[in-house]
């Protein structure tokens, strides 16, 4: 038989709950521990920290400053001519090709001249037949004034009427008109025949300079027609050994691009590779083209190497001014403003570094640098001059080839900060930054 199970007594629950009571840590402890972690981590994370400012420095140089003006637009033959046709016919034979070079008065090609050769012959009998008409119209006006000065002669003594005088001379005046007639008929015959020969001559097209074809778009066995307007057979350019470049040149501009200026440019069929060209005319008249205002400035190519063709298209850049071996600061050290320390509002412990507001527009020619001094930057004025865009020419009698100029600046950390990561507190604090 099993024991029987005996119950505890209260004095034994008694001593138990004592003994768990002293194995608990107190709730207020927690929370004053907790507490007190959040307090310092706030503490040390806006306890001042020392930043240190890095400046960022270019040391002043003397070089060249080429001032320029960007434009682009196409390569073009100095001197371009469309070869057409006066007459109308059949296309005969074509005696050239794209690209072939051609001389003044070389044959590009002719007309069938079966058409013409007949209009020719019928022009020569006509002219034959007037030339007939003439000679009998010359015969019957010789015949018709001595016919008048007999029956006058008859008159004066009586032996005819005088209405036989009369009726002679209007006979002589009639004849007079029949010769000018048949002159008149002549001289026609005769233009007739040139007009004929002359159209027989324009069959022949010939190159009217020396250069090169540009463009044949006639076949042999076309019929070309050139009752309203001359058709365009043959597109024939000067010698491409010199060309022209028309550009686009913007307004802003247009005030510094001036005739025998020196030019560059590239073209996208030889990367790389820089060709010259000489401004030779600046149009007055503008171009408007989607509200932007240009003007066309052409510009001499020399091209020996025939290496630029017509179309292409070119990007210039015009020199409008150069200055050479000249004191020069980068642009970026004219715009620099150094950073001023703000301390900060509220809770927060660390000074906050802005950057300082820059001045009223200064005046036209003079600006302001900062050098080095103490290991701050202190503002020097200068004069400035031209600009490429990446340096300016200055003059000035505290800034010599050699000086270092402020241009930027950036933070960093000092092993105070990091010591006041690790726990102790920093001293003084500062910061920076670059500017933006």
């Amino acid at each position: 038989m099993a024991p029987k199970k005996k119950h505890p007594t209260a004095a034994e629950i008694e001593e138990t709950l004592k003994k768990d009571k002293k194995g608990r840590i107190p709730f207020w402890l927690v929370v004053a521990v907790v507490t007190g972690a959040l307090i310092g981590g706030v503490v040390w994370w806006q306890w001042p920290k020392e930043i240190e400012i890095h400046w960022t420095t270019h040391q002043v140089e003397r070089g060249d400053i080429v001032v320029s003006a960007n434009a682009t637009g196409k390569l073009q033959p100095r001197r371009t001519v469309t070869v057409g046709a006066e007459i109308s016919g059949k296309i005969a034979t074509v005696d050239v090709e794209n690209n072939d070079l051609v001389e003044i008065g070389q044959v590009l090609a002719t007309f069938d001249t079966d058409v013409l050769e007949g209009s020719l012959a019928l022009a020569r009998a006509s002219l034959a037949s007037s030339e007939a008409s003439l000679r009998r119209a010359e015969a019957s006006y010789a015949e018709a004034q001595s016919e008048e000065a007999r029956t006058k002669t008859l008159v004066e003594r009586e032996v005819v009427a005088t209405a036989e005088a009369e009726a002679a001379q209007t006979r002589t005046v009639r004849a007079g008109a029949d010769l000018d007639q048949a002159r008149a008929d002549l001289e026609r015959s005769r233009a007739q025949v040139d007009d004929v020969r002359a159209q027989i001559g324009r069959s022949v097209i010939t190159s009217p300079i020396d250069g090169v074809v540009l463009s044949r778009q006639v076949e042999p066995g076309q019929t070309v027609a050139s009752s309203l307007q001359a058709p365009e057979l043959f597109i024939v350019a000067e010698d491409l050994s010199q060309m022209k470049l028309e550009v686009w040149v913007d307004e802003a501009d247009v005030g510094l691009v001036q005739p025998g200026q020196e030019a560059t440019f590239e073209v996208s069929a030889w990367p790389g590779r820089t060709f010259d060209a000489t401004v030779e005319t600046l149009d007055l008249q503008h171009t408007l083209t989607d509200n932007v205002v240009t003007y066309i400035a052409q510009l001499s190519v020399e091209n020996p190497e025939h290496l630029l063709r017509p179309g292409m298209t070119a990007a210039a850049n015009i020199i409008t001014g150069e200055q050479n071996d000249i004191l020069r600061v980068p642009n970026t050290a004219l715009r620099f403003e150094p950073p001023v320390v703000e301390e900060s509002s509220g809770s927060a412990l660390v000074p906050q570094f802005r950057r300082r507001q820059r001045r009223g527009s200064e005046a036209e020619g003079v600006g302001r640098v900062f050098i080095l001094q103490d290991g701050e930057p202190a503002e020097v004025r200068v004069n400035t001059g031209r600009t490429d865009g990446r340096f300016t020419a200055i003059e000035s009698d505290e800034i010599t080839e050699g000086t270092q100029l402020v241009i930027g600046f950036t933070e960093g950390a000092s092993d105070t900060e990091e010591s006041g990561r690790r726990g102790g507190p920093g001293g003084g604090a500062r910061g920076g930054g670059g500017p933006r």
